[in-house]
């Protein structure tokens, strides 16, 4: 996905932050806050996205996508690790 486009909304405890691709393609991430800076809620987002792949349950899945692996020049442009945060 190529992102261009990141959208972050507000509403009654919760912030949803929307990556948008080039293609139409849209992810979005909902955490239960509020009143949360645009880009400590988009840094957040990505970890939980990191999270969610590095800590799949099926190893097997894990960066599958139509039978395709994500490569490392993948990670490298979304900037993302697997690192744990402290």
């Amino acid at each position: 996905m190529q992102l261009i486009e990141t959208n972050v909304h507000s509403g009654e405890g919760t912030t949803t932050v929307e990556f948008v691709g080039e293609g139409g393609e849209k992810v979005s991430v909902c955490m239960a806050a509020h009143d949360v800076q645009e880009d400590a809620a988009i840094t957040r987002a990505k970890e939980i996205m990191v999270q969610l792949t590095a800590f799949d349950t099926d190893p097997a899945q894990q960066g599958d996508i139509d039978g395709e692996t994500i490569n490392e020049e993948a990670v490298e442009t979304t900037g993302f690790t697997s690192e744990a945060r402290s």
